[in-house]
């Protein structure tokens, strides 16, 4: 099956409980909530106004955002997210004409409108022609708008210790793909009982994967050179996220402790953001 589809696919059956990830009383670490309160925060910041929320899922975050008095509308390419997105702002006595069905890779599915404030949150992990969606925000950007896109930290994988660990560190750190194959599983195979994970059943062009669906990471040092600089887009400021005061083995073990002390690190700006957050916000603009 093609990741790009089994990314849908999973959207598509988690969108009647995706609001759920936005409510104070989430069973889980409230991240998504967090990352919404610091994009609202730089949007009052930047004075931004109007705003498109790409890949909107059902909508709660638009209606967070339309009752603090921002203009918005959204899209998602899953089409249960949109259906529930319709109902959440019918609910809430807002048009369901704010959100419709599009696909960020594909410009012609594209509002022509302009915004001064484009959020892309829990996205670009699934995307495939990164540069392609860029592009497509970029040119819904007003002069002066800025965009807030969420990416997964690939250097967290150096502190979390599991299945992502084996992938930084045979992927990226070794290069996996220069040792002759007899090298290859002997490295996969140190690091797999290393880590007391699964060896991977997947090895393409001598990489090893751990996803069924496309979830990809990015270097935050790297990121404005590989992605941002070729688009003639710059980076203002990065805001890392979803903090781990341990590693994520220990979470279920120590809980409350866990939650609590992650939680005092989302005030930091400190390096350590480079390691223990598994995600930051790129907020970047027009060069």
């Amino acid at each position: 099956m093609n990741k790009n589809k089994t990314a849908r696919d999973f959207y598509d059956q988690e969108a009647q409980n995706y609001k759920k990830m936005y409510e104070p009383g989430y069973e889980h670490y409230p991240a998504n909530l967090i990352r919404l309160k610091l994009i609202i925060k730089r949007l009052n910041e930047n004075k931004a106004r109007k705003i498109l929320d790409v890949g909107c899922g059902t909508a709660i975050p638009m209606i967070k955002l339309l009752k603090q008095g921002f203009d918005v509308e959204g899209f998602d390419y899953s089409k249960h997210m949109v259906e529930f997105g319709k109902f959440e702002l019918e609910s809430a006595k807002y048009s369901s004409n704010r959100v419709f069905h599009a696909d960020l890779e594909n410009n012609k599915t594209m509002p022509k409108r302009k915004f001064d404030g484009i959020l892309a949150l829990g996205v670009f992990p699934h995307i495939k022609k990164e540069k392609v969606a860029l592009r497509n925000i970029k040119n819904c950007l007003t002069k002066n708008g800025k965009t807030y896109i969420e990416f997964r930290n690939e250097l967290f994988a150096a502190f979390s210790m599991n299945k992502y660990s084996a992938d930084f560190f045979l992927n990226e750190l070794i290069e996996l793909e220069k040792f002759p194959i007899k090298i290859r599983n002997e490295l996969v195979n140190f690091y797999s009982k290393k880590l007391s994970i699964k060896r991977p059943t997947k090895l393409k062009d001598g990489r090893v994967s751990y996803n069924e669906i496309l979830a990809r990471f990015r270097n935050p040092i790297t990121i404005e050179n590989e992605l941002f600089k070729p688009e003639k887009m710059k980076i203002d400021k990065i805001h890392f996220y979803h903090f781990h005061a341990m590693p994520p083995i220990f979470e279920k073990k120590y809980p409350e402790l866990f939650r609590k002390l992650s939680k005092k690190l989302e005030k930091s700006n400190s390096w350590k953001g480079h390691f223990l957050s598994s995600a930051f916000v790129v907020e970047a603009c027009k060069t």
